[in-house]
């Protein structure tokens, strides 16, 4: 059994761990490609954006920088042997130790630090470094955030109030473009009213200028005779 943990030593000969920093900084040096890669196009896209175009957003870049990074600054060496907390989490997530019982693992971490002759305290206490650098860290950048964030919300409500303004002045211009177009109907309706009333007029006007039926005519054409001699005239034209 004892041989098997020993088998666990070539651990803290691995020197590419998290602790070294090689990855974090493959990483970081790739964002910086991408970045630089990324701006020509966003400063163009901004030239052409206008002045004043409703979609752009101020940007606020959080500073979450990766673990390694943060040990880094915060000054975290790699403890003797390169037995850092992080090594430790590598080696009970092993497939040697992984599947074993809590007491188990226990066991044989005891047994692995001993035979590589690490202390327990200094992984402790690296563990202890680097969980107060990520707490430091944690708080700063919430600070930030907090604040940045409480900037955005009385900016949502300075653009709330002058959306609210901006909506009555155009309902304004609404309702009167309405109460004009209903003083406008009303005013035409009135000389619809009027013109009908004048057509009407002109109708009967028109009418009576008209020439009169040829009944009517004969009529009027008559001599106007009394009835003693219409009588007479009618009888002389006709004897008995």
């Amino acid at each position: 059994m004892r041989r098997k943990w020993l088998e666990l030593a070539p651990w803290h000969s691995s020197q590419g761990d998290l602790s070294e920093g090689g990855d974090p900084d493959d990483g970081k040096s790739n964002g910086k490609s991408e970045t630089q890669t990324f701006m020509p196009q966003l400063t163009a896209a901004a030239k052409k954006a206008p002045a004043h175009s409703a979609r752009e957003v101020p940007t606020f870049q959080v500073d979450l920088s990766p673990m390694e990074d943060i040990y880094r600054a915060a000054g975290i060496m790699v403890p003797r042997k390169g037995y850092t907390i992080n090594k430790v989490v590598e080696m009970l997530d092993s497939e040697h130790v992984r599947g074993l019982s809590k007491e188990m693992k226990r066991v044989a971490l005891l047994m692995a630090l001993d035979a590589a002759g690490v202390p327990i305290g200094e992984v402790l206490q690296d563990a202890k470094l680097r969980r107060d650098a990520l707490d430091s860290h944690e708080a700063q950048q919430r600070k930030q955030v907090e604040a940045e964030w409480a900037r955005k919300e009385e900016e949502n409500i300075q653009i709330q109030a002058e959306l609210e303004s901006v909506r009555a002045h155009y309902m304004a211009r609404i309702s009167r473009n309405l109460d004009g177009v209903a003083r406008e109907k009303e005013t035409f309706e009135s000389w619809v009213t009027l013109k009908r009333q004048e057509c009407q007029s002109m109708a009967e006007a028109a009418e009576l200028c008209l020439e009169a039926p040829v009944s009517a005519t004969a009529n009027a054409s008559l001599p106007n005779k009394s009835p003693a001699t219409a009588s007479a005239a009618a009888a002389g034209a006709h004897p008995v």
